[in-house]
């Protein structure tokens, strides 16, 4: 009976952080893709100081975030995530028409990386 009950607790534990990782990413996420389109809405307006502050903004809070890893279950995604940032904030400094395509492309691959933390019963098997 014991068994029963700590295998029960652990389920617990183990779905409670599985939604928990979820509901950080989501969050996460959001802020991210709020941040990208500031910069990007910066860079429109032509605030180039503005749309370079946010860019230093946006790289630091994703690689700020990294730190807390274990949250995450595929670094390599992260890592082009991190990549696409750094183009981000590249091309922000330079005022740089490229700026829109990584900012879509930081986009795209952000609302990858969101849905890849939902856990379905496919990832589970």
């Amino acid at each position: 009976m014991n068994r029963i009950i700590t295998s029960i607790i652990i389920l617990a534990v183990m779905s409670a952080g599985c939604f928990f990782s979820v509901g950080a990413v989501n969050s996460f996420s959001n802020k991210m893709s709020a941040k990208i389109d500031e910069v990007e809405q910066a860079y429109v307006d032509g605030d180039a100081e503005k749309c370079s502050r946010s860019a230093e903004e946006l790289q630091e809070e994703w690689n700020g975030f990294l730190k807390y890893a274990i949250l995450v279950n595929d670094l390599g995604h992260a890592v082009e995530i991190t990549s696409s940032i750094a183009e981000v904030y590249s091309f922000a400094q330079e005022q740089n028409d490229e700026l829109y395509a990584a900012c879509d492309r930081a986009q795209a691959q952000i609302k990858m990386f969101k849905d890849m933390q939902i856990p379905t019963l496919w990832k589970i098997l």
